[in-house]
């Protein structure tokens, strides 16, 4: 094999490399916000697989948003890579971090008023 077809060789891999890095990003975003859902199935569904996904949403937000924030950072000054799948995880991360948040914060608020 020479060494220019190792070279392409090796940029395809880089590239599929730094992709995925964006895809990551937004299954995870994704996969936060259809975790935000689980509370709403019908009651027929077990409690088990309506509430558990919750504890999941956190720890899946923040990820969304650091391999996000780390793939933006990687394909800045590239124009071979569109950094809109990274972008769209970042969104989504944030999005259900903060929201996860001000309900967090309002069921504090709510369990302070109830018991005063």
């Amino acid at each position: 094999m020479s060494s220019v077809q190792q070279t392409a060789g090796s940029r395809e891999q880089l590239t599929v490399r730094q992709q995925g890095r964006g895809t990551t990003s937004l299954v995870l975003g994704v996969a936060a916000v259809a975790m935000m859902m689980c509370p709403f199935l019908p009651a027929y569904v077990p409690p088990w697989f309506r509430f558990f996904p919750l504890y999941f949403i956190l720890p899946a937000g923040i990820g969304a948003v650091v391999s996000g924030l780390v793939a933006l950072h990687r394909a800045r000054g590239r124009e071979e890579e569109p950094p809109s799948r990274a972008r769209a995880g970042v969104a989504l991360g944030a999005m259900t971090l903060v929201l996860s948040l001000a309900v967090i914060v309002w069921a504090i608020w709510a369990l302070n008023q109830a018991y005063q």
